[in-house]
């Protein structure tokens, strides 16, 4: 696998295993209850790289089909990669694709659930206390001792 092609096949395909394990992580830790926020913090830091190593990578196999004649989508590149006896790696590729597509989905979802349940939480104390918890720059407003949520005020 000396081509250039191939062999950026086969570091988008090594990408997308750090990748789906930053996933992996991700999903590990919308699990824990309260969700450690710093460590999301950083994994979304090293999600948003991994993404930008992969949009880098896909770019680079487009350009090299276009460089060739080939169409620069998939039907492109399974040509040129069956022509140089690498389809293998392009089709343990586009599973990885899939895979790894499924799995943000569904962290996508975890995130939608545990911002629906923040929402209607806050929702609920808000009535509780006729009045918002946050003020507009998100920090706690303070009150006098009158206001407390033990006593439902």
């Amino acid at each position: 696998m000396n081509d250039p092609f191939a062999i950026n096949l086969q570091q988008h395909h090594d990408a997308l295993g750090e990748f789906m394990t930053v996933l992996d992580k991700e999903q590990a830790l919308f699990t824990e209850a309260p969700v450690a926020v710093d460590a999301l913090a950083r994994l979304t830091e090293r999600k948003a790289a991994q993404a930008n190593t992969l949009e880098q990578l896909d770019g680079q196999r487009r350009a090299m089909l276009a460089e060739r004649g080939y169409d620069t989508g998939r039907d492109g590149a399974g040509q040129l990669a069956a022509s140089l006896g690498c389809d293998a790696i392009w089709q343990a590729l586009l599973e990885r694709i899939e895979a790894a597509r499924a799995q943000n989905q569904i962290n996508g979802l975890a995130i939608e659930t545990r911002l629906d349940h923040t929402n209607r939480t806050l929702s609920f104390l808000q009535r509780e206390t006729g009045q918002t918890l946050y003020g507009p720059n998100g920090r706690t407003r303070a009150y006098g001792s009158s206001h407390s949520l033990r006593n439902g005020v």
